[in-house]
């Protein structure tokens, strides 16, 4: 049984930031005439196919960040391989939060034994449920983890990536006022290993289910720092 674990790009189910647009798709043609009530003037309208160009940001949706997010001599997307993103041992731990909270070392080390032989840690706080009832509490007031539990991580397994059902992996306001800002990120992605993170994820997809395999599928470009993410798992269970 595959179970999907990123939201969908739908613009009205897209939580962000800020005034950022979400993906687009702009015609360079189209097999149709030009619509009377169409805002696209440059495109090939009458044309024997229709071809599109994407506008995105790559921090939308369900994405991951890799080292250069936060490293200018960190690892980009190119330097991953297609098996970075799979995962063949995954791990999923449930540790509720609440607002403006923290994930701490303590709550992770009870599951030091089975961490040692995970490949990748999903994380589910439950904080999720607010991301489609009360969208700015999901963006202005989630939690994250600590700077010790993600050090606790990244110095002890042998993690490829974490996946949580949070904005991000701390709390993007209070982060850009800290110094050094983002000092999360800095935990994870700078600890000298290729690494990523999987942010904005609909982990309560797979709650009650036996995680057999799990694939957090990036487009493959090479600069990037950050990329939209296709994620679903092989599980057993309901």
């Amino acid at each position: 049984m595959v179970v999907q674990f990123s939201y969908s790009l739908e613009p009205d189910q897209i939580v962000m930031p800020g005034p950022i647009d979400p993906p687009e798709v702009i015609p360079r043609s189209r097999m149709i005439e030009r619509p009377e009530d169409t805002r696209f003037e440059n495109v090939r309208w009458g044309s024997y196919n229709n071809t599109s160009f994407v506008h995105m940001f790559v921090h939308s949706g369900t994405h991951m960040d890799v080292n250069f997010h936060i490293d200018p001599d960190g690892h980009k997307l190119g330097a991953f391989e297609i098996t970075d993103f799979i995962s063949e041992r995954p791990l999923l731990l449930e540790i509720p939060k609440g607002d403006m909270d923290r994930i701490h070392r303590e709550e992770l080390e009870p599951y030091a034994e089975e961490l040692a032989k995970s490949d990748f840690l999903f994380i589910y706080t439950g904080y999720s449920e607010y991301r489609k009832t009360d969208p700015e509490r999901y963006l202005n007031k989630q939690p994250g983890f600590s700077v010790e539990a993600a050090d606790y991580l990244m110095k002890n397994f042998p993690l490829k990536g974490v996946c949580v059902d949070l904005m991000g992996i701390e709390n993007i306001g209070e982060a850009k006022t800290l110094d050094p800002p983002f000092p999360v990120h800095k935990a994870f992605l700078r600890a000298g290993r290729k690494f990523y993170l999987v942010e904005d994820a609909n982990v309560g997809a797979l709650l009650g289910k036996d995680l057999i395999r799990s694939y957090a599928i990036p487009l493959l470009i090479p600069d990037a720092e950050a990329m939209l993410v296709t994620g679903f798992a092989d599980v057993r269970g309901r």
